[in-house]
């Protein structure tokens, strides 16, 4: 079947999960990508910053990890909005499923029907990661990197080598975070027997590791992750940093194809490589959902080497295993088709609705058919009326996903709001504003300077040498912290508080030290989001 297909067909569909997602992203104010974004501008307008520019505290000691990736974004979203940033995502997306897609054909020696299968599922896995955030862009590099290290591990061809230490420069200056993980993917790659093969790869991390001193903050840099990461104040606040759970999707399809991939290495035998590749990156998304995007890319492509004998003629051949692929499929459509008629049917438009009914129309032609056909598990057959139940699938999954995405509330704008009515009376250079963490860099994008935003790591003595300020942010929020003192600490000009921090809200609400000058409501979902600015009142 894939035979038909030419090569920028096959790019085509296996990139349609990235773009489609892109097609229905919606960017919400309290995005991370702000801060990335403003670190982005300040680095073109001014230079490299060493001392925090946006926050309301003096000298903190800063180092711009993100800075490449910041003027990446700055300059997509100064150009294009926000179709800038999904075009920047787009084309890393698209680039790292092809790239993954070729890596599998690698390694499976050309098995063009699995590697494509494997492809097009990592591809829809990963599809909803693809957001603006430098991880999309740290993780195509590192997928090139496996690549090289494996073209050099099959072809001993050194020249091979060569990317490697321009990569180890472009990830210590788009997301030095993860710098450390272009020497700790080359590890697995050293299990070989050649002495030339180690003697070659450890001259390649070394210069991986003088590459990486080539950036504005030298080895602070490079030893960035050590001062950010294993903070338990961090791990247990911050959402990217929980174990990922099976009572989300997402954790669902990542215990799946953890356990799948499991099962894969331990029937048969594969080289020592993939066992530590695979299950070191197992074992950090395990720790932290913000590694899945490794996992999918770095873990799961051996599989194209454990299932390289796969043939679709010999899925077909075995009347039980294709009868269940089948059913299973028929039973997605059946799915998506009724959660269709239940929830969305009312929120499309004529057209889809056409599109819709034909799709529904083909599936039941397929059940008509079959007792007329009378073979339905002939090995030429059964492959026609499962790719059109797939094809099916994605038809009606799409109008869903299409009609339930549109039929959601407008995407909220009220720190936004809150922040335009401040401004129209006080300049953002004479703003001292205290602001949810989540909202601080939407506030750094106006220009104003506030308490704290998502760079939680940047608030820790460890890297800015003054203070442990995320700490503090939580005593406040959790009312350790007396508010009255913590706020006369810093003396702010103006405050946002909104109903979703209810101990505060009350509070500050009920104070006769502090005035409302802007109050808002809004309703999201079967919640009513009351949003107030506070001003000290004068003596």
């Amino acid at each position: 079947m894939l035979r038909k297909f030419s090569l920028p067909l096959q790019i085509i569909f296996l990139s349609a999960s990235v773009l489609f997602w892109q097609a229905f992203f919606r960017f919400v104010e309290e995005a991370d990508t702000y801060f990335v974004m403003n670190l982005g501008r300040y680095v073109l307008e001014h230079g490299f910053p060493h001392i925090d520019p946006f926050t309301v505290h003096e000298n903190l000691k800063l180092v711009a990890q993100q800075w490449l990736s910041g003027v990446v974004f700055w300059e997509a979203y100064k150009s294009l909005g926000v179709n800038g940033l999904l075009l920047v995502d787009y084309i890393f997306g698209a680039a790292s499923i092809v790239i993954y897609w070729r890596l599998c054909l690698f390694v499976s020696g050309g098995n063009k029907i699995l590697s494509f299968m494997i492809s097009f599922a990592v591809g829809m896995f990963f599809a909803p990661m693809v957001v603006p955030r430098p991880h999309i862009l740290s993780a195509t590099f590192l997928l090139i990197e496996v690549f090289m290290l494996e073209k050099f591990t099959r072809t001993t061809d050194a020249r091979f080598l060569i990317p490697l230490p321009l990569i180890s420069l472009a990830l210590i200056n788009l997301h030095a975070a993860v710098w450390l993980m272009s020497l700790i993917v080359c590890l697995p790659f050293l299990f070989v027997k050649s002495r030339r093969h180690i003697k070659l790869l450890l001259a390649a991390m070394t210069g991986i590791l003088v590459c990486g001193l080539i950036n504005p903050y030298g080895v602070e840099a490079m030893t960035y992750v050590f001062r950010s990461y294993g903070i338990e104040s961090i791990n247990s606040g911050i959402p990217e940093m929980f174990t990922p759970t099976a009572h989300a999707l997402q954790g669902k399809v990542f215990y799946a194809t953890e356990a799948f991939l499991i099962v894969s290495l331990t029937r048969f035998k594969v080289p020592w490589r993939y066992i530590f590749l695979s299950g070191g990156i197992t074992f950090m998304a395990i720790m932290h959902a913000r590694n899945l995007v490794l996992f999918y890319f770095l873990a799961t492509f051996p599989l194209a080497y454990v299932w390289r004998d796969f043939s679709s003629e010999k899925l077909f051949q075995n009347r039980k295993l294709s009868l269940g692929l089948f059913f299973l499929i028929l039973a997605a459509n059946t799915v998506i088709i009724t959660n269709f008629l239940k929830e969305s049917l009312g929120n499309v438009s004529v057209p889809l609705l056409i599109l819709f009914l034909a799709a529904v129309l083909f599936v039941l032609y397929n059940l008509l058919i079959l007792k007329a056909q009378g073979s339905i598990l002939h090995q030429t057959i059964l492959p026609q009326k499962i790719v059109s139940l797939l094809a099916t699938l994605f038809v009606t999954s799409g109008i869903f996903f299409f009609a339930y995405t549109y039929s959601q509330p407008k995407l909220s704008t009220t720190y936004t709001d809150a922040i335009k009515f401040i401004l129209r009376t006080a300049r953002p250079e004479d703003i001292s504003l205290y602001i949810t963490q989540g909202g601080g860099g939407l506030a750094g994008s106006f220009g104003i300077k506030y308490y704290i935003d998502s760079r939680s790591e940047v608030f820790l003595s460890a890297n800015n040498g003054q203070k442990n300020i995320f700490e503090e942010y939580g005593d406040f929020t959790s009312g350790k912290l007396n508010y009255k003192d913590f706020l006369n600490r810093y003396d702010f000009t103006h405050i946002i508080l909104t109903s979703e921090e209810p101990f505060l809200f009350e509070l500050m609400s009920a104070d006769k030290d502090f005035r409302t000058i802007y109050e808002s409501e809004h309703v999201e979902g079967y919640d009513l989001i009351r949003c107030k600015v506070f001003v000290p009142k004068k003596d």
